[in-house]
């Protein structure tokens, strides 16, 4: 059975008599890259910052590798790497300095380490350069440098891809991919790109207003036993009339039909019994974006 690393037990946060966050209450599991999804304002970054003390609890609790945050803060947060908005760098320094500045907190943290970590991020040609000549990809991967330092089981990341060109997008997914697969952490990544998560994450929990509204895997968000499939066809409306029986609909001279996967042989058996000539087919998957519009009734 998998280890749930991180443990959010009915955590909530009430700011002038308003709550903020209501009864979150999910596990996070080693070698996951969990995604914490919402709209701006649904109470991802309050959860985060409650999760790393930046800010207090109001009620529940957040248990990391086995440490209360609220009666055992230092056990647990040694355990955790995170960035929450921006990583913060001395930018007249150069990358390798703003690394040894951030590696005197902890002791145990080698020349050899600073060198390995610098290696995983990719940035081995440009750590002796000051940081004010590093485009924003860079920064980015120097504050996730930071958070590897002392080996932390749990990397936590808020909007890690925001204000990120294509490019940096993806070497930040990749990055992140490469961590759980090579260290085994656990990974929670808050972000409103639905795109984004759906390339990034394993598991997706869902926050509006505050709640959770789900925690399922990127799989099953994007399973779909009922959608519509797209045939191609020679004689459309002759087509329209022999699948009269279906829900039909013609967007782009293609006939769109709502039917189950099994349902599309007879489908096919049927046109070609009328000798309606089929040149393509292909299913129209609902996207994350649909799905979480569904989840959160938009």
């Amino acid at each position: 059975m998998e280890k749930a690393i991180v443990q959010i037990k009915g955590l909530s946060k009430v700011i002038k008599n308003k709550k903020i966050v209501s009864d979150l209450s999910f596990d996070i599991y080693e070698g996951e890259v969990f995604g914490f999804l919402g709209p701006n304002g649904a109470g991802k970054t309050t959860t985060i910052r409650m999760m790393v003390g930046l800010m207090g609890i109001t009620e529940g609790d957040v248990v990391i590798n086995g440490h209360s945050i609220k009666s055992n803060f230092e056990e647990a947060v040694k355990n955790v790497g995170a960035i929450v908005e921006n990583p913060e760098l001395y930018k007249f320094l150069s990358g390798y300095d703003n690394l040894l500045q951030y590696a005197r907190m902890d002791k145990k943290v080698t020349k050899q380490k600073i060198d390995e970590v610098v290696e995983l991020v990719g940035l081995t040609d440009a750590i002796r350069q000051k940081v004010k000549t590093y485009s924003l990809g860079m920064r980015q991967r120097l504050g996730l440098a930071q958070c590897l330092l002392h080996d932390p089981k749990v990397l936590i990341l808020d909007e890690p891809t925001n204000g990120l060109d294509p490019a940096g997008i993806r070497e930040m997914r990749d990055h992140l991919q490469l961590l759980t697969k090579k260290k085994g952490m656990a990974i929670i990544v808050s972000s409103h790109l639905l795109s984004e998560m759906e390339m990034m994450c394993d598991r997706i929990g869902v926050i509006q207003h505050g709640k959770l509204i789900d925690v399922q895997t990127v799989n099953e968000l994007n399973k779909d036993d009922a959608q519509s499939y797209a045939f191609e066809v020679g004689e459309v409306a002759a087509a329209e009339k022999v699948l009269s029986d279906y829900k039909v609909q013609v967007i782009d001279g293609e006939l769109h039909i709502e039917i189950a996967r099994e349902d599309v042989p007879s489908i096919i058996e049927l046109l070609v019994e009328n000798r309606i000539s089929i040149y393509g087919i292909k299913a129209n998957s609902k996207s994350l974006e649909e799905r979480f519009l569904e989840m959160t009734n938009v």
